[in-house]
């Protein structure tokens, strides 16, 4: 039996009611690396520290007064909860020290992930991480809403952009069934389609207009403006969070300092963040002079849409980064690791995916790849298991 026909009966063992839905077809075959990356210990408990710290910088009166004006400028303000099944996305560096590639609020694979470490049989990074934390977190979000569940089922809705058509569809299948398996009455809906004779009560978002602006976007803006329904992830975390202005602005000298953080907890951000720079204000020479320890990417894309790495790049291609939508951050090479595979010894890179909510870290997984930047296209690559050590 293949590595994806064994992931594909762990889902359905795990999930009966996906029994009779065709997951062969929608699994990728690439998907899965046959590979676990083996780390020591430390790095778990840095991550954590990492993910806790955030936490705490975000908790900060200071902090989220520093960012109010410009949530109102873009037609929200604090919702009251935060953002379920959210991850930070790592690099591992020569010395072991994690380094932080993006914050992502709408991550996906936390489901799956679950699922393929039961099919490679190996210990979940975060032990007592259960299905049954997800629904608590769930509920801890309406309450901080201010929208406790009253009695009957919770009405439930997991929306995307043509959610049918996703290349990880088969995980909002299992997180349906999952809420099903709580008693709700959870549907998968198109965010365009989801009060069209619906009232959903929560929404779990993983469509990508992070900040709800484009027009198809204004009856769920107006929502959750209004506090209709509880949005999670929501605007305003990637706010607070997600929105690589802000690696700019960590970046800057004094800026933890000025929010209260103890001297441990700046020690632990600054060693986590790489510096950044906003290509609209940033010296052009000065930069073009540093570019090749530097990588380029959009601040508003997602994935690996439109990223440079700034060894490689062309004088007419760095003059179309000078923009305030280009964010250049430190380069930080993906850690490489050989695995011996059925055509030889191959060299392949990895990162690291850190799922947290609030200031809990819930689980770890690696992403295997060749090339430039993450992809589901390496021979052998994929999502792995991560193993501490």
């Amino acid at each position: 039996m293949s590595l994806k026909d064994k992931f594909v009966a762990q889902i359905k063992k795990s999930f009966p009611g996906l029994n009779k839905e065709q997951l062969e077809s929608i699994v990728a075959d690439n998907l899965l690396s046959p590979f676990h990356v083996e780390l020591p210990a430390s790095v778990l408990t840095q991550a954590q520290q990492i993910v806790s710290t955030f936490f705490n910088l975000r908790e900060k009166k200071s902090y989220q007064q520093h960012y109010q004006d410009l949530a109102a400028l873009k037609g929200f303000k604090d919702p009251g909860n935060k953002s379920i099944m959210m991850s930070y996305d790592f690099h591992l560096d020569e010395n072991q020290q994690l380094k932080l590639i993006e914050v992502n609020t709408n991550a996906s694979f936390l489901a799956l992930g679950h699922e393929m470490y039961r099919t490679m049989e190996l210990p979940l990074p975060v032990a007592d991480f259960t299905w049954d934390e997800i629904r608590r977190d769930i509920l801890n979000e309406m309450t901080l809403q201010g929208k406790a569940p009253s009695s009957g089922p919770l009405k439930v809705a997991i929306t995307d952009e043509k959610p049918s058509e996703q290349k990880l569809f088969a995980e909002f299948l299992v997180y349906n069934e999952l809420f099903k398996s709580f008693g709700w009455d959870s549907r998968i809906l198109d965010y365009r389609e989801l009060f069209n004779n619906f009232d959903p009560q929560f929404i779990y978002n993983r469509y990508t207009d992070f900040f709800l602006t484009e027009d198809s976007s204004q009856v769920l803006k107006s929502k959750f403006v209004d506090g209709d329904v509880c949005l999670s992830p929501n605007p305003y975390e990637y706010l607070l969070l997600a929105d690589k202005q802000r690696l700019i602005e960590w970046s800057q000298p004094g800026f933890f300092e000025a929010h209260g953080l103890s001297d441990s907890e700046i020690q632990t951000l600054r060693n986590a963040v790489p510096k950044s720079y906003d290509m609209s204000h940033a010296n052009p020479e000065e930069v073009w002079s540093m570019r090749k320890n530097l990588f380029f990417k959009p601040k508003n894309a997602y994935g690996s849409k439109q990223s440079y790495k700034g060894q490689s790049i062309s004088r007419k291609t760095f003059e179309s980064l000078l923009s305030p939508d280009i964010i250049a951050m430190e380069y930080v090479p993906a850690p490489e690791i050989p695995f011996q595979t059925p055509d030889g010894e191959q060299k392949f890179k990895y990162d690291l995916r850190c799922y947290a909510y609030q200031g809990r870290l819930q689980l770890v997984i690696a992403r295997i790849y060749q090339g430039q930047v993450t992809n589901l296209r390496t021979p052998y690559g994929g999502f792995a298991c991560a193993v501490f050590k």
